[in-house]
């Protein structure tokens, strides 16, 4: 079978392209330059640009599946957002919708985010079925995105996976809890705990092929993600553990936090592009709650994490070393 993966190249993207390859299926990867293959130069995968995709496609590579990974998330404004992950997945769509890829393609998965369910409000696990609450501008955006995917289900075989925190190989985001603990320290947002719910990317790019190949995930949505959530600082302190530390975690006043986001605005804007943290970024970090469940994946796809939490963060705090990111 062949697949077209958009952002494989980056994180999540690039072990949903190895899997794939391990598997024995072609992969075929969208990227804007040719000159910036991160992650996909040593790998066998096809590349092509996306100007001119569409030709490209149509004339030499005939496609069976779809997993749209490609996403923006920092943009200083909704148009930013709206550009990388609604019109990009719209100009996808219209490609496919044409009657005779459309009878051909066997599935379109827009892997989207927990962002767009948004945070729970009580403590319980956010369902597929709640209403979507997202506190963020890229929330709001994959929620935008969801909705046109979800509006070629008539015409189009789709599927929508919302992945949590997800951490492993490669990722950039959580890699500062591991940076931090090694130096005998973790920090965390003071006052109630934050449950968080994660899941390891070598389990989530496992529980996206199988939503892919499976009938039942027709025009249905998934959370994806362990069974049991994170308390986030119990989580970078396990990390520390993990890494041979005894860390001493330091809790940061949320006014510090606002100060300090309130310049990763400024900075941004002088930048002419939004830095990781910054007001939207504190937005999400100050909820109480990010938990959903996944119980729909674990009935109707039979997926669950298999690997279990400290190994996988062994085997990322490895991966770290041995890349020299530790």
């Amino acid at each position: 079978m062949r697949f077209l993966v958009t952002g494989g190249t980056g994180f999540v993207g690039s072990h949903m392209v190895e899997l794939l390859l391990k598997q024995g299926h072609e992969v075929v990867c969208p990227v804007r330059s040719l000159s910036a293959l991160r992650n996909l130069a040593e790998v066998p995968a096809t590349v092509i640009t996306t100007d001119g995709m569409e030709e490209t496609l149509a004339n030499e590579l005939p496609v069976d599946y779809v997993i749209h990974l490609a996403a923006s998330t920092r943009s200083l404004d909704y148009e930013g957002y709206r550009k990388a992950n609604v019109d990009y997945t719209r100009r996808l769509l219209q490609y496919f919708v044409d009657e005779e890829r459309a009878q051909a393609l066997k599935r379109f998965v827009l892997v989207s985010s927990q962002a767009a369910g948004g945070p729970s409000l009580d403590g319980a696990p956010v369902k597929e079925s709640d209403p979507l609450r997202p506190v963020s501008l890229y929330g709001r955006s994959k929620v935008e995105a969801e909705e046109l995917v979800m509006s070629y289900g008539d015409r189009l075989p789709v599927t929508v996976i919302r992945p949590p925190t997800v951490f492993g190989p490669r990722d950039v985001d959580v890699l500062g809890v591991f940076r931090t603990a090694r130096f005998g320290f973790v920090t965390y947002i003071a006052g109630p705990a934050r449950m968080v719910s994660i899941v390891y990317v070598e389990d989530l790019v496992n529980g996206i092929l199988k939503a892919a190949l499976s009938p039942a995930a027709r025009n249905r949505v998934y959370y994806m993600a362990n069974p049991e959530p994170v308390v986030w600082k119990e989580f970078s302190l396990l990390i520390a553990r993990i890494l041979g530390r005894r860390a001493v975690a330091i809790p940061v006043p949320l006014a510090l936090m606002r100060m300090v986001s309130v310049g990763g605005d400024i900075l941004g804007r002088v930048r002419g592009s939004a830095v990781l943290f910054r007001s939207e970024k504190l937005v999400e970090m100050e909820q109480l709650a990010w938990v959903c469940s996944s119980e729909r994946a674990y009935r109707e796809l039979q997926w669950k994490p298999r690997v279990p939490l400290e190994e996988a963060i062994r085997k990322t705090a490895q991966w770290y070393k041995d890349n020299k990111w530790l």
